[in-house]
């Protein structure tokens, strides 16, 4: 069995409060001591350029948060996740992603951050770029036109797409481009909770049906009910619409400014196992929960 966490902001949180924040000391949500203690098998953590840095230093900022992700995997703290084999690795286990596309620019930004480790893209955050239209603008946009030529792209590269906080224009029309499984690394149910950053169920059965994942989120204003059994009734709502095999875990952690109770740090994740048995599930269906279903996304990609 291997655990996963779809998404996190460590690497954002750890370029503006200096590499030191990572210990205990800080009580920030993700520590190392607090990772080890009772956090997933493996982390996806995110490069994610704060707005205040684009456009001028977007690629500066990009590159000094991969830079953090392999000062971390240089000091034994984790295996980064290139290939399939480094999934069975053991110890603590690290993949790059990128939230947001603003440092993209070219075919050859994506060789590049490729080649520094990245397997999972966003195209972006929450409002339009040069690339798509985010969740909160108020239409529905899609694609650019470079959205689209660098999502062929990357696909051709095996880096996976993650529709998170894409519009409802823009996940459609990356549905039409996509050939690999689509991954919501950190969104919840619209229907349990109407808001824009939530998928409705028409997504989330077209996430399915490609053989993809969705990472259930641990933001409060997320969550009909904000607390630990809120995460799992999201668990509970998605696996029946379109069965367990096609859920996850992504916590959001160092993303969001608050916590639910019982899932306040990363300490905490592996709590959720048993709140899945009572939640009903069995174990197959728990392991591929927490991370056993994003494995074999992984696993035919890497």
């Amino acid at each position: 069995m291997i655990t996963i966490d779809l998404h996190c902001d460590l690497l954002w949180y750890l370029s503006e409060k200096g590499i030191e924040a990572f210990t205990e000391a800080s009580g920030a949500q993700i520590t190392k001591e607090s990772w080890e203690r009772g956090g997933p098998d493996l982390l996806v953590m995110a490069i994610y350029v704060d707005e205040r840095h684009i456009p001028h230093q977007k690629e500066a900022q990009a590159l000094k948060m991969a830079g953090i992700y392999w000062n971390l995997a240089g000091t034994g703290c984790y295996t980064p996740v290139l290939q399939r084999k480094d999934l069975d690795m053991p110890g603590k286990k690290a993949l790059l992603s990128i939230e947001g596309g603003a440092p993209l620019e070219s075919e050859e930004d994506l060789y590049a951050f490729r080649a520094l480790g990245v397997r999972m893209l966003s195209l972006c955050w929450n409002y339009q770029n040069h690339l798509a239209t985010g969740c909160l603008e108020q239409y529905s946009g899609g694609l650019t036109l470079k959205g689209e030529t660098l999502l062929k792209k990357a696909q051709d590269l095996g880096i996976l797409l993650d529709v998170s906080h894409l519009s409802e224009g823009s996940f459609w029309d990356a549905v039409k481009v996509s050939r690999l499984p689509l991954i919501a690394s950190h969104s919840n149910s619209y229907a349990l909770k109407p808001h824009p950053r939530n998928l409705k169920d028409d997504a989330i059965k077209e996430i399915a049906k490609s053989g993809g994942v969705i990472g259930v989120n641990f933001c409060p204003g997320f969550l009909q009910n904000p607390s630990a059994p809120g995460v799992v009734e999201q668990v509970v709502y998605m696996a029946e619409l379109v069965g367990p095999e096609y859920v996850g875990i992504g916590s959001d952690f160092l993303g969001i400014d608050n916590t639910v109770q019982g899932l306040e740090h990363i300490g905490r994740w592996m709590d959720l196992e048993h709140l899945l048995e009572k939640a009903g599930f069995a174990k197959a269906e728990r392991e591929g929960i927490l991370g056993g279903n994003f494995k074999r996304v992984l696993s035919e990609v890497l």
